[in-house]
């Protein structure tokens, strides 16, 4: 196995150990998972924190997460259905980074947590995984630029944040927007087709 396939088979391996439990696993777990001896592990990463960095950039951007998006949109007839599907994907990412993120979270040294806010802002990883994010969605609205009064960019951007503003724990109300809420929403706004404001 290439060192570039073990530190893969590691990353992968920790993430439904993480979801199942939502505690770090053990250096033997990650091991018997990913099919490596224990001590590969630290060959790989050098040290657990690294490790876990390494596993919340992989859940932020997945690899082949442009043409997974692509093949799941290929046979869907209308904007309005792209969209549903578009934020199930995303609200099922959430929910995994989320996971993720807590934990590594959790994991923080006062050493890493003080050296991030040091840095300020995100890590170069969340900002560049965004970035992909709104490209992607952007040239999902692209396929239907005639269709829309807004720029495709801008109706991404609107996506995005109706989709994270309604999962943030934070910020959502009773329950958060579903997917056919949020479809309807975005291709339809907010007033009646009888209303004054449209």
């Amino acid at each position: 196995m290439r060192p570039e396939e073990r530190r893969l088979a590691i990353v992968e391996a920790v993430i439904p150990l993480i979801l199942e439990s939502g505690t770090m696993p053990t250096t033997r777990e990650i091991a018997e998972a990913a099919g490596v001896a224990e001590g590969t592990i630290y060959r790989v990463f050098d040290d657990k924190h690294a490790l876990l960095w390494a596993v919340a950039e992989h859940v932020l951007a997945p690899p082949r997460a442009g043409e997974e998006l692509g093949a799941s949109l290929t046979d869907l007839p209308d904007l309005p259905s792209k969209i549903r599907v578009v934020v199930e994907r995303m609200q099922r990412s959430i929910q995994r980074v989320s996971a993720i993120l807590m934990v590594v979270r959790q994991q923080a040294t006062p050493e890493h947590l003080a050296h991030a806010e040091k840095r300020g802002g995100p890590p170069e990883f969340v900002v560049r995984a965004n970035a992909d994010l709104l490209t992607r969605l952007t040239a999902v609205f692209e396929l239907h630029r005639d269709e829309l009064r807004v720029e495709p960019a801008a109706a991404a951007l609107t996506l995005r944040s109706l989709v994270f503003g309604s999962q943030h724990p934070g910020m959502t109300g009773d329950a958060p927007l579903t997917a056919d809420q949020i479809a309807d929403i975005v291709t339809h706004g907010v007033c009646r087709k009888d209303s004054p404001c449209c």
